[in-house]
């Protein structure tokens, strides 16, 4: 689970009124099957896949997120706590409460844009296999109070979950994705002009074999090359996995695709398909079923 920084939030708090619409009370997303209410004294405002709500007089930000987490993986997910770097780490400080048959909260600790920080942090599995919902009360350290795990939960308790039926639309891309290779490739290059001027390139590629028996070979590459006056190199990495794939209803609402390697990791990407492309997270994707771009599924 993904956050903005602590300041971003606290600035488009501060941006509420500014012309974007306000959330108050009951709140529906009949395409999830999400529903929840804003408690009293609480204002909402959607942004960027998140929901952020703020209060006349209690500090710090709440943040609505969805997810395809199982009750285990919000389990594992807390006691890895929140490492986005920048300064930004959040570790569990205490035990994970167990709040429902599917729903976790705990408290955590630490930074936030290089400031101290504390939160409250509960996980919401969702009991019909569509998206799940996390919420997470953060402010200033000196500033968390009981309020803040209070708030968590009033919005835990009024949320509902309704069964959506878009198995006709799964299976469709089940179907058109099994036995495929999906190829992204991306590359770059700026040449210096002048002499004594510096050229970079780079490149990267992913490759995603999707087997018909639920498995998956994963591997992505890239790499970076600089070169002019003073200046030489060259910088790679490597990464790989396999694990299972399906396709369910993803954070977005929209179909995805789900890769759950054997390390416990979880990648989701959003499918897309228009003009006769297909689309990942927005990303062009190739794909391929025959001769040397045929999947690998030995």
């Amino acid at each position: 689970m993904q956050y903005k920084t602590l300041l971003t939030l606290l600035i488009s708090i501060l941006a509420y009124g500014s012309g974007s619409a306000q959330l108050t009370g009951f709140v529906n997303y009949e395409k999830v099957g999400i529903s929840f209410t804003i408690p009293s004294g609480w204002v909402g405002q959607e942004g960027d896949g998140v929901i952020m709500m703020g209060h006349e007089s209690i500090p710090g930000v709440v943040i609505l997120t969805t997810h395809n987490y199982s009750l285990a993986e919000l389990n594992s997910e807390a006691k890895k706590g929140v490492n986005e770097g920048n300064g930004t780490f959040l570790q569990l400080n205490g035990s994970i409460d167990k709040l429902a048959s599917n729903a976790i909260g705990a408290e955590f600790a630490g930074t936030m844009d290089w400031q101290a920080a504390k939160a409250y942090i509960l996980g919401v599995a969702n009991p019909h296999q569509g998206p799940g919902v996390s919420i997470m009360a953060v402010t200033l350290a000196n500033m968390y109070s009981a309020e803040h795990e209070k708030v968590c939960k009033q919005v835990f308790n009024s949320i509902r979950f309704k069964k959506i039926d878009r198995s006709k639309e799964i299976n469709e891309w089940k179907t058109w994705l099994s036995n495929v290779k999906l190829t992204y490739m991306d590359s770059y290059y700026s040449s210096g002009y002048t002499d004594g001027s510096v050229s970079v390139g780079s490149s990267s590629r992913v490759s995603i074999d999707l087997c018909s028996k639920g498995y998956f070979n994963y591997s992505s590459s890239s790499s970076t090359t600089i070169s002019g006056a003073g200046v030489s190199g060259y910088g790679g990495d490597n990464d790989g996995g396999d694990g299972r794939w399906s396709i369910g209803i993803g954070p977005s609402g929209e179909p995805s695709l789900i890769l759950s390697f054997q390390n416990g990791e979880k990648y989701t990407y959003r499918l897309e398909y228009s003009d006769e492309e297909l689309y990942l997270d927005g990303d062009r994707y190739f794909r391929t079923t025959e001769g040397e771009y045929a999947p690998n599924c030995n």
